[in-house]
């Protein structure tokens, strides 16, 4: 169990502590004194330490352009074309 104190929910722990984790493995030093040697379980105790900062950054604005819509068409097909159709399909 996650103690809830210093992230919102488990997902965000999980995905602080991953990003955290890549950075381990690429070199940075441990912010926290601990016995682990994995990188995975030293970001694991450095979240949940606290000693992690982490924003998610700015919202994305909305786009404001015109949507690109992709062509439709509403023809409607006339009776005897369609039954043509299902005849020749089922022949």
């Amino acid at each position: 169990m996650i103690p809830s104190g210093s992230v919102g929910n488990k997902f965000e722990f999980i995905t602080i502590a991953a990003e955290r984790c890549k950075q381990l493995q690429r070199g940075a030093r441990p912010k926290i004194e601990t016995n682990a040697l994995k990188p995975v379980t030293i970001a694991q105790q450095e979240v949940l330490a606290g000693v992690i900062d982490y924003n998610y950054g700015p919202f994305p604005e909305e786009y404001q352009g015109e949507a690109e819509v992709a062509e439709v068409t509403t023809e409607a097909y006339a009776p005897e074309e369609t039954a043509a159709g299902a005849s020749e399909q089922g022949a």
